[in-house]
């Protein structure tokens, strides 16, 4: 094959948002932007890298033919309508960009039938700003932090000094149904749970009676909860435990129980006693479960979020032998073993913030202690706003179904109209190859 007309052939026509043009040459600008400093008495700088330069390109066109004015008058309304275009560069490809500054255009009584077109091209690039805030997962451990504390404080008031034994026996009976609840609740969810809260079972008779000390069941109450397996799993296991930690407080076995006017003093004393147990193992249920919310992986960005900034590279390098050496997981001989990235759902998210948020108003609408409430209040928020921080990172999803066995890149395809985006698919769904994707209900992108 001839060398000429195997790069001849590999040029595309040029245009600007449609309307064609024919180039004579072009220029184009491309590196890296750094800013260089240098120190008194120190002989070497430091250059710090700032990211890719934007590209540029100074392009010198022409428009030849007996049409050649209507063609000149359509790229000039093409030129002047506002925003970002689509350029395309006969050996770049598609970008797209700006017309930055002025276009100039030539005639000449030499050159009949023609104009000269020179004009600038930028890359649009994305329209991102900077955020700032508070470190909302810092800020959530620090308040379960603190309701931890408000919690030991509450249940200081406990004691079985001077108690009557048929009440104290009353007492460590009802903290030991309460248990044997939390053990049947997670049974089937983490068994690390319920082993821990029947051996505390076993032991409740020497963590409330003298004289060990009120914060010694607390303790052993917050050991219990963090033997959880599933609290070092993916986020599916996470996300679990915060929800079982949550429906643990609507639990009716760790109800209060009234106190009334009419009751003995006995009866007063051992409901009080147990309402203190109840409300202790519901509020730390909930400090477990906001801290779980920390733990939960950070969202990360989606395929088309990821491409959608690259536009103009992957339109640079899009060309034969990018064709030709194309690559994909589904022709990879280990691709059936890749697993999905971690990753938390817009449903998951708002699942977990309702379970959080529901499980914290009851508790408010219990409890007597203003330092609990106080804690349960500044808890929520911190909860409400490091959840709303990943929500607003994550897309909304809808289920689809396939119409048939495909490769998650048709159906990107066909759903997305961008291949690029089959991520946006494999990463939220269980699919054991990439090439073949079950004609199963599938959680994807409104979008």
């Amino acid at each position: 094959m001839d060398v000429d007309s195997g790069w001849r052939s590999r040029l595309r026509p040029a245009s600007w948002r449609g309307v064609k043009f024919s180039m004579v040459d072009d220029e184009g600008t491309f590196g890296r932007r750094v800013q260089v400093h240098e120190y008194p008495n120190r002989d070497k700088p430091w250059t710090e890298d700032l990211g890719r330069a934007t590209r540029r390109f100074n392009i010198n066109a022409y428009i030849i033919g007996e049409n050649y004015i209507d063609q000149r008058d359509k790229l000039i309304t093409a030129i002047e309508t506002a925003g970002s275009g689509t350029l395309v560069h006969p050996t770049y490809g598609e970008m797209k960009g700006n017309i930055d500054g002025q276009v100039r255009v030539t005639h000449s009584t030499t050159e009949g039938r023609m104009c000269r077109i020179s004009f600038a091209f930028v890359e649009s690039g994305e329209l991102t700003f900077p955020t700032a805030g508070a470190a909302s997962g810092q800020k959530l451990s620090g308040d379960a932090d603190s309701l931890d504390s408000a919690i030991s404080d509450m249940f200081s008031s406990f004691s079985l000094d001077d108690v009557v034994h048929f009440i104290q026996d009353d007492v460590i009976s009802n903290a030991t149904a309460m248990l044997n609840d939390v053990a049947n609740t997670f049974q089937m969810i983490d068994s690390g749970v319920t082993a821990a809260m029947r051996l505390m079972q076993g032991d409740l008779s020497v963590l409330l009676s003298p004289p060990s000390t009120s914060n010694d069941f607390v303790q052993a109450l917050q050991k219990a909860w963090r033997t959880g397996s599933r609290l070092s799993g993916d986020s599916k296991d996470l996300t679990t435990m915060i929800q079982t930690f949550s429906g643990v407080t609507l639990d009716s076995g760790l109800s209060p129980r009234g106190v009334w006017g009419n009751d003995s003093g006995t009866q007063k004393t051992q409901k009080s006693l147990s309402n203190l147990v109840a409300a202790t193992v519901r509020t730390t249920a909930i400090s477990e479960a906001a801290r779980t919310v920390a733990l939960l992986p950070q969202p990360a960005q989606s395929a088309a979020s990821l491409n959608s900034g690259n536009s103009t590279a992957s339109s640079i390098n899009r060309n034969v032998s990018d064709i030709v050496n194309v690559t994909h997981p589904a022709l990879d001989a280990d691709a059936a073993t890749s697993k999905p990235a971690d990753y938390v759902s817009w449903d998951d998210l708002s699942d977990i913030r309702t379970a959080l948020n529901d499980a914290i108003d009851k508790e408010q609408l219990r409890t007597t202690n203003d330092t609990l409430f106080l804690s349960l209040t500044n808890l929520r928020a911190s909860v409400n706003r490091d959840i709303a921080s990943r929500l607003a990172q994550v897309e909304k999803t809808v289920t689809r179904t396939p119409k048939d066995v495909l490769p998650a890149l048709v159906l990107a395809a066909e759903w997305f109209d961008d291949a690029s985006r089959e991520t946006d698919i494999l990463t939220r769904n269980t699919v054991t190859h990439p090439g073949f994707v079950p004609v199963e209900q599938l959680r994807v992108p409104v979008r």
